[in-house]
Order: structure tokens, then C-alpha cells, then sequence
């Protein structure tokens, strides 16, 4: 990488003098760093308060069209579901929220409070395009996306460096004032903070230094807020080494641009407020039509999993579980039923979404019907999530309801979704 392309992603991702660095070694907002001599008690607490619903959003995203739908909690009822018949998708029964459910044994490499807070949502997009996941993240208004508008809304509660989503390693389009937003590499990320003029190497040193320099600044103001949120926010010594050395450790993992470099990369970004929305890809199956045995379906989601398991234990480890929320997020699903000629087809009927994190309440949405000779979603009740021929939640709004879901749980304002996203209605058992 040259060092101009260097130089224009350091600025874009960590902004002027290295602020996300210097925001994660000290503990301190990025609005006070950017602009110290004006801190005030009512700023700093209302910036506190206004986080405390906010969350960071890990979204993957997928114009595969995979085949996760037929292995979730709710397809393993009906016995003419095809599974694949390697032993890891063999039904399990699985505990969720207290409640028993059958499902793929492969969820099991779940830890039991990340499944507690899992919502398993059947849905369906009625697409059958690749092309056409840009259409289903679509919102009214004046922001081309899901992903933007939650991205815009976020930004400044979680005081992110950027308000626009980042995209790691992920190609799918995402649209921001016309222009398509450019995915950056996870490698490429690694080389920006440990190239050689990066002080990531020597975090608690930049820690010293940003305090000397603020403390500098109260003493000549005499600005009393200020000097409370010195006191009250700042990280140690020790755990600014601490995190100095697990982020260099993470970083050097990254040995490729892959799903286990996104997922080292996305919890990285997060720790340093980089982004308030994440975008990675995690492989679930993929385009399968000649997945002979359905072999590649089984070893992609077995292994999906295990990538959602490792991005949660990052997340805890930085201290970011609680504060990330993620989804996976494809443009279509696949037949339940029958299959292609060796594998399955697109299906526009049913589909199956994942909201994980702590807004949710975990369990299963919706559920599948016979229909047309394979199995469609169902209406759902909003007040339950329960699939039902009377919910008030129609097929065709299952999509725009799993959108609102996800806004309100990752600390949208109604006001605000109800403008954006006037289909459908959020899941309130879904909701802590």
C-alpha cells in the first residue's frame, strides 16, 4: 500500500492526529478531544445519557441468497424440510430465552447468552435477483439506506470518528449521496495501524501524552467540567497498555481479507468508534445450486457460526458486548423442500434473519406454511412475534418490520423510523 493511500485512509478511519487512538487510549469522548476548551458538564452527561440505548451494529450482508433459512430454529418441525445430512445439522434441541426449540446442532457453538439473545426471524423478501439487496435496505426520506440512516443516527451518541458505515472486506453496495461506498480490507486496516509512524504499538505512551496536554488546558481555562471528566472517564495506565497490546494481537492475526480477518477487523473498528455500523460478510451457504450433498451449505453455516461465536468473544474481551449488536442480513432464501439439481433454489417466499446482541430478546419470529409446493413464511403478530393468519404484520411487511425491529433495538428513535420506515411494525417480545 502506498503511503498516500496510507495517509487518506489514517484520516478517514482515525481521523486528525490519530483521535480514535488517542479516544480509546484515554477512555475520553471524541467531542472532547476534538474540542476541549469547550467541554461542559451538560454536554459530557447528555452525551453519556444519549449512549446508554445506542448501540454499535456489526450487519452482515449477503446477495448470496444463502440457505440459512432451512437450518434455524422453526424449520425442523416439518419433516419434508430438507437438511444436510451431516451430523452437525442433525436436530438439537436448544434452549433460547427458557424456551426449548429445535434446531441445527451446529447453533450449539453458540455460549448460551449470546443464543439467550438471539432472535431467529423468518421473514421473506419476495426477490429472487442478487441484485436486488440494495432495493430490500431501502428507506424513505433522504437517506438511500438502512445501513446509512441508522449509521447517520448513531454517530453522534456513540462518538464515532466517521458517520457513514465502514465497510470491511464486504463488496455488497451500499449507497451514501449517490456514490457507492468503497470496502475497505481487513489486511488493509492492519497495515494502517501497524505501519510504522502508527502509536498504536505504544498506546499508554500516547495515553501520557493526550492527558498532558488536556491537564495543560484545564489548569489554563480553569474549566471545571473538563477536569471532572479527567477524572471520572479516563483509563489507567494499565489498561491502556492492556488494550495497546490485545489490539496489536488482533491486528497481527489478520492473516487475510477473509471471514476470519472481517470479523478480527470489525471488532477492532468497533473498539476504536471508528464506525457506528460495520459491514462484513459472513458465508452461510452461498449460491448452492450444484451443492452436491449439500455439502458446502453444511460446512459455510457450520463454519458461520464459529465466525459469529469468535466476533462475540472479541467483543466481550474489549469490554463491547454489551454496546454491539449484530445481524445477518441476505437478499433472498432458499427452497426448503425440494431442491435444484443438486442443491437448492432461490426462493422468494421464505427467508431467515439473525438479531443478536443485548436489546434482544432472544427467540423465534414468525414461522413456515406449505406453499406452493415448498414452504412460505407467515403472517406474524407484532405483539408476539408468533406466526398467525391474522397478525397484523402481512408477509409482504415482514422485511420492513425486521428493519424496524433492528433500528429500535440498536437505539433508533421511533419518530425516526416511523418517517423512514413506515412499513411494518418492530417485534416488542423481540424487545428487551
Amino acid at each position: 500500500m502506498s503511503q498516500t493511500r496510507r495517509e487518506v485512509l489514517r484520516q478517514g478511519l482515525l481521523g486528525g492526529s490519530w483521535l480514535a487512538l488517542r479516544a480509546a487510549a484515554t477512555g475520553l469522548p471524541v467531542s472532547l478531544l476534538v474540542d476541549p476548551l469547550h467541554a461542559s458538564a451538560a454536554t459530557l452527561t447528555k452525551g453519556q445519557d444519549s449512549a446508554k440505548a445506542a448501540r454499535f451494529l456489526i450487519l452482515s450482508l449477503s446477495t448470496c441468497g444463502d440457505p440459512l433459512n432451512a437450518n434455524v430454529p422453526g424449520c425442523y418441525s416439518a419433516p419434508d424440510i430438507v437438511h444436510p445430512v451431516d451430523p452437525r445439522f442433525a436436530a438439537a434441541t436448544l434452549t433460547i430465552a427458557g424456551q426449548r426449540q429445535l434446531a441445527a446442532a451446529a447453533w450449539k457453538q453458540l455460549p448460551q447468552r449470546l443464543l439467550d439473545r438471539t432472535v431467529f426471524f423468518h421473514h421473506a423478501t419476495l426477490k429472487t435477483s442478487h441484485p436486488s439487496l440494495p432495493e430490500l435496505l431501502q428507506v424513505h426520506g433522504d437517506v438511500e439506506s438502512a445501513p446509512v440512516l441508522f449509521a447517520r443516527e448513531l454517530s453522534q451518541k456513540l462518538q464515532t470518528v466517521q458517520d457513514q458505515p465502514l465497510l470491511l472486506g464486504s463488496d455488497e453496495v451500499v449507497m451514501v449521496s449517490g456514490q457507492r461506498l468503497r470496502s475497505l480490507k481487513p489486511t488493509e486496516l492492519r497495515d494502517v495501524l501497524l505501519g510504522p509512524d502508527s502509536p498504536l504499538p505504544a498506546l499508554a505512551s500516547l495515553r501520557s501524552s493526550t492527558l498532558e496536554r488536556l491537564q495543560y488546558l484545564r489548569k489554563k481555562t480553569g474549566n471545571v467540567a473538563l477536569g471532572k471528566a479527567l477524572s471520572a472517564q479516563t483509563l489507567s495506565l494499565a489498561q491502556a497498555r492492556a488494550l495497546g497490546d490485545r489490539l496489536t494481537a488482533d491486528l497481527t492475526a489478520i492473516k487475510s481479507d477473509g471471514p476470519d480477518g472481517q470479523v478480527l477487523a470489525a471488532a477492532v473498528a468497533v473498539r476504536l468508534g471508528m464506525a457506528p455500523v460495520v459491514a462484513i460478510h459472513i458465508p452461510l451457504g452461498g449460491d448452492n445450486h450444484f451443492d452436491d450433498g449439500l455439502k458446502q451449505e453444511a460446512t459455510e453455516i457450520h463454519s458461520g457460526i464459529g465466525q459469529i461465536a469468535l466476533l462475540w468473544n472479541k467483543l466481550g474481551a474489549y469490554g463491547m458486548a454489551e454496546r454491539t449488536c449484530f445481524a445477518q442480513l441476505s437478499v433472498f432464501g432458499r427452497t426448503l423442500k425440494r431442491q435444484g439439481l443438486w442443491g437448492r433454489d432461490h426462493w422468494p417466499l421464505h427467508n431467515a434473519a439473525l438479531l443478536m446482541g443485548a436489546p434482544f430478546r432472544g427467540g423465534v419470529v414468525g414461522g413456515v406454511v406449505a406453499q406452493e409446493g415448498d414452504y412460505g413464511a407467515q403472517a406474524i403478530d407484532s405483539r408476539t412475534g408468533i406466526a398467525s393468519e391474522r397478525g397484523d404484520i402481512s408477509v409482504a411487511d415482514s422485511q420492513p418490520s425486521l428493519l424496524r425491529t433492528l433500528g429500535q433495538g440498536i437505539g433508533i428513535g421511533t419518530a425516526i423510523l416511523d418517517k423512514h420506515l413506515p412499513g411494518g411494525k418492530p417485534i416488542r417480545t423481540s424487545l428487551t
